[in-house]
C-alpha cells in the first residue's frame, strides 16, 4: 500500500473522534453557560430579596401567662383543674375550705348588731337630752316672769313703805319673793346650760356610734369579700400549666398554685441586630415560621420597636467604659403582631421559637 492510499484510509478514522470532542466540549459550555446564568438569577434574587427583607431566627413566641394566687390562707379542699386542661376566664379552679371565713362573717355581723345598738342607745340619750333643753329652756322662762314680777313687787312695796302704807314687814317678805325668785331664775338658767352640754354630749356619743357602725359594717363587707375568696376562679381562658397543688395542702396568701397560659392573645418577640433597623418601623408586614410546623407560614406585622437593646434591660448590664472595649452588635426586642386568625391546627404557644422576615422595602 502506498502512502497516499495510507493517508487516505487514516483520515475518515480520525473524523468522528474530533467531531466527538468538539460536541462535547459544545454540551459543557453550555451547561456552563446555564450554570452561570443560573446562578447569577438566583444571586440576583437572592440580592433582591435580602435587599428588601430582614431576617432572623433569634424569635420566640410570647403570651400573657397568669398567675393563679389564692387571696386568703386556708387549707384546699377541692382541685377542680388539671394539668394543659382548658379553662374559660372567671371558672373555679380549686375551693378553700370556707369554715374560717364563715365564722369571721358571723363575728363581723354580730359586732356590727352591737354598734347599731350602741348608736341606737345614743340617738335616745340625745332625744333625751334635747327633751329636757326644751324643758329647762320652759322653766327659765317661768323664772324670768316671776323674777320680773317680784322686782316690780319689791319697787312698788319698797315706795309704799316710805309713805307708811305697808309695813316693814311685808317690804321684807316682798324682798325675800324677789331675792327666791331672782335665785329660782339663776338655777334655772344653769340648768338650762347643764342641758345644752348633755345635748352636745349626747351629740357626740351619736356620732361616735354612727363611726364605730361605719367601722363594723366595713368589717362585716370585708368579711363577705374574704369569704368569696374561697373560691380561687381562672383570671383568663387558657390552658392550664405548673400546677403544684393538691387537696389537703394549706396555702398561703400570695403564693402560686397554678399558672394560665394564654391561646388567643399571643405574639412575636423577634430580636433583630441594630444594624436590621436602618429601615425597619411600625406598620411594615411580617411573615414568620414556627420550628413547630415546618412550611406553615403566619402574617403578621411589626407593632413596635423597643427603646433599648435587650443588654440594657439585663441583670448586669455591660459597661464600656470600663475594661478592654470590644464592639459587640447589638440586638433589640421587636413586638410582632399577627394580621390573620389564630389557626386551631397550629397552635402558637408561648415560647415557641420562630424565623421572622420583615419586609422593609416595598
Amino acid at each position: 500500500m502506498n502512502k497516499a492510499a495510507s493517508e487516505a484510509a487514516y483520515v475518515p478514522a480520525e473524523t468522528p473522534k474530533a467531531t466527538k470532542v468538539s460536541l462535547s466540549r459544545i454540551i459543557i459550555g453550555a451547561l456552563a453557560a446555564a450554570a452561570l446564568i443560573g446562578g447569577a438569577l438566583f444571586g440576583f434574587r437572592h440580592w433582591k430579596f435580602y435587599a428588601a427583607h430582614e431576617e432572623t431566627d433569634d424569635a420566640q413566641i410570647e403570651g400573657h401567662i397568669s398567675p393563679v394566687l389564692p387571696r386568703v390562707p386556708g387549707y384546699v379542699v377541692k382541685v377542680m383543674v388539671d394539668d394543659n386542661q382548658h379553662v374559660d376566664a372567671g371558672q373555679i379552679l380549686l375551693e378553700i375550705d370556707p369554715r374560717e371565713l364563715d365564722l369571721r362573717v358571723a363575728e363581723a355581723n354580730a359586732a356590727l348588731q352591737a354598734a347599731k345598738a350602741d348608736h341606737a342607745t345614743a340617738q335616745a340619750s340625745l332625744d333625751g337630752a334635747r327633751a329636757s333643753a326644751t324643758t329647762a329652756a320652759a322653766n327659765v322662762d317661768t323664772a324670768v316672769v316671776r323674777q320680773r314680777k317680784a322686782a316690780s313687787d319689791l319697787v312698788r312695796d319698797t315706795s309704799l313703805s316710805k309713805t307708811g302704807a305697808i309695813t316693814d314687814s311685808q317690804l321684807t317678805d316682798t324682798q325675800a319673793a324677789a331675792d327666791t325668785n331672782a335665785s329660782e331664775l339663776a338655777m334655772v338658767r344653769t340648768q338650762a346650760r347643764a342641758a345644752e352640754l348633755q345635748i352636745a354630749f349626747a351629740a357626740a356619743r351619736v356620732a361616735a356610734a354612727e363611726t364605730e357602725t361605719a367601722e363594723k359594717s366595713a368589717a362585716l363587707d370585708y368579711a363577705r369579700l374574704e369569704r368569696t375568696y374561697a373560691s380561687v376562679p381562672a383570671p383568663i381562658a387558657g390552658i392550664v400549666s405548673r400546677k403544684n397543688v393538691e387537696p389537703g395542702q394549706f396555702i398561703q396568701s400570695g403564693q402560686t398554685l397554678l399558672s394560665v397560659a394564654s391561646e388567643t392573645d399571643v405574639w412575636v418577640i423577634a430580636n433583630f441586630k441594630e444594624t436590621q433597623l436602618t429601615n425597619m418601623k411600625p406598620g411594615q408586614s411580617v411573615d414568620f415560621e414556627a420550628d413547630s410546623y415546618p412550611g406553615v407560614v403566619f402574617h403578621g406585622k411589626v407593632e413596635s420597636i423597643s427603646g433599648a437593646t435587650g443588654a440594657r434591660f439585663a441583670l448586669l448590664p455591660p459597661d464600656n467604659s470600663t475594661g478592654n472595649y470590644v464592639k459587640v452588635t447589638q440586638r433589640v426586642p421587636v413586638k410582632v403582631v399577627l394580621t390573620q386568625a389564630l389557626d386551631p391546627d397550629h397552635p402558637l404557644r408561648p415560647g415557641m421559637s420562630v424565623d421572622v422576615t420583615v419586609r422593609v422595602r416595598e
